[in-house]
């Protein structure tokens, strides 16, 4: 359990605090970009599915970065722990920071008198969040590119903000705003599916570049 411990605590000092300070800096300027004071449900879901969830794709797509320096890569698939393991540790570790974060904002918007139901909105959220990053996540273990690793869930959001709900249906990450839910349950599926898929290509690329 101690090697699990010391690798989040390496990821938290060293790779992600530029991402969690961005994903921060993102959720306290948002009272600034939109209203956040006396929301419905309709209008609060709005603003995290469209806005607050993003960060799931800032803290989770870029989990494999540390590996580009090849000492880090050479440590990491020979002399310390499973390749898969280290990145899970840190995968389950930026999970919960952006259930803190969420957290955090959704007491924010209760204390701002919006009126919705938390728990489930909270649960809804999160589960964009990490099917956004899963996405991310897993097109750079597929390309080994952190460009395109961000670019795919921004293009996926933006198929859907442009009116994608016809054509990804239980897919669409907006449901909650339209009064529905049972997409969130689509979204967790694939986001498991993604994160695994990502973390098993990546772990088979870094294999054979070992060989």
């Amino acid at each position: 359990m101690e090697k699990y411990w010391q690798i989040e605590k390496v990821n938290l000092k060293h790779h992600i605090p530029l991402h969690v300070l961005i994903c921060v800096l993102m959720l306290l300027v948002s009272p600034l970009l939109m209203g956040v004071e006396n929301l419905q449900a309709q209008d609060t879901a709005k603003v995290l599915e469209m806005y607050a969830a993003l960060i799931g794709i800032i803290l989770l797509t870029p989990v494999f970065l540390p590996e580009q320096d090849r000492d880090i890569r050479d440590l990491v698939y020979t002399k310390y722990v499973n390749g898969s393991a280290v990145y899970l540790v840190r995968i389950l570790g930026n999970i919960l920071l952006l259930a803190a974060m969420l957290g955090l904002y959704v007491g924010l918007l209760v204390y701002n008198k919006c009126e919705f139901p938390a728990g489930k909105y909270f649960c809804g959220t999160l589960t964009e969040m990490l099917f956004l990053g899963g996405l991310g996540l897993f097109f750079y273990g597929l390309c080994d590119n952190l460009v395109i690793g961000y670019m795919a869930p921004v293009v996926y959001y933006i198929a859907a903000m442009g009116g994608g709900e016809k054509y990804m249906k239980m897919f669409y990450p907006f449901s909650m705003a339209r009064g529905n839910y049972g997409e969130k349950v689509w979204l967790a599926a694939g986001a498991f599916v993604l994160i695994t898929a990502g973390v098993w290509l990546r772990c088979r690329r870094q294999r054979m570049l070992l060989r």
